[in-house]
């Protein structure tokens, strides 16, 4: 692993903070690994104490765990955790998509318009990562345009569980082509400005999402006792 080296012009905890956060939400830091806080520090050369400082920040926000007297992890979720969080990640979206049928622009429109292109790009090109991203942008439109501040915070922090949660699930181009689809009839029903509609379509592609993130569990947790 070679993280890159920061640059000390900001708070270093601040900098580690982005830069383990980024390398977690990019895959380069693996979910089957156990990091110290000394083999960290060296990889982005700086003392043990930022380092420290971002990885509680970082648990705070569940994206990693600390296993007492071994290191730390990138967390992984159960069940229940991936139910949670959909179930009060649905609330909040289906709530925002309903706003946005109410204050979206022709100019708005456009704009989804191009992340849909980006999420195809991605799909075609079988990045995951970029999909992702594209994904993230799609949704937190709808967020942002609540203008609600206290929204758009807890969805940046839910939208990085749910990268965690997501990313292998997204490894099928299937996967990829469906959530395509599933945008598509939201973004259809905010352009009509039909409520009702955007609502069922998002909770519908998020019940989908669910169902495929927990598929994917399974067959990891398959993989892993079988071996192959």
């Amino acid at each position: 692993m070679a993280l890159s080296k920061i640059r000390k012009s900001e708070p270093l905890a601040k900098t580690a903070l982005k830069v383990l956060r980024r390398s977690i939400l990019t895959n380069e830091l693996k979910t089957d690994v156990v990091y110290n806080e000394k083999s960290l520090a060296s990889d982005l050369g700086i003392s043990r104490t930022p380092v420290r400082e971002a990885l509680l920040e970082l648990s705070s926000k569940r994206l990693v765990k600390f296993l007492p007297q071994k290191g730390v992890v990138i967390n992984t979720f159960s069940d229940k955790e991936i139910e949670d969080v959909f179930e009060i990640r649905t609330a909040l979206e289906v709530f925002a998509i309903q706003k946005a049928c109410l204050v979206c622009d022709n100019t708005d429109i456009s704009g989804m318009a191009r992340l849909m292109d980006e999420q195809n790009a991605a799909a075609l090109a079988g990045d995951a990562v970029a999909f992702m991203e594209a994904d993230r942008q799609f949704h937190m439109f709808f967020i942002r345009r609540t203008d609600n501040e206290y929204l758009t915070e807890m969805m940046q922090d839910i939208r990085d569980i749910m990268h965690l949660m997501g990313i292998k699930a997204l490894i099928r181009k299937s996967r990829m082509q469906e959530v395509i689809q599933e945008h598509d009839a939201v973004l259809t029903a905010v352009k009509k400005r039909q409520a009702a509609d955007a609502a069922f379509r998002m909770e519908t592609h998020l019940a989908y999402s669910q169902q495929a993130v927990k598929q994917s569990k399974q067959e990891e947790t398959t993989h892993g006792q079988t071996g192959n």
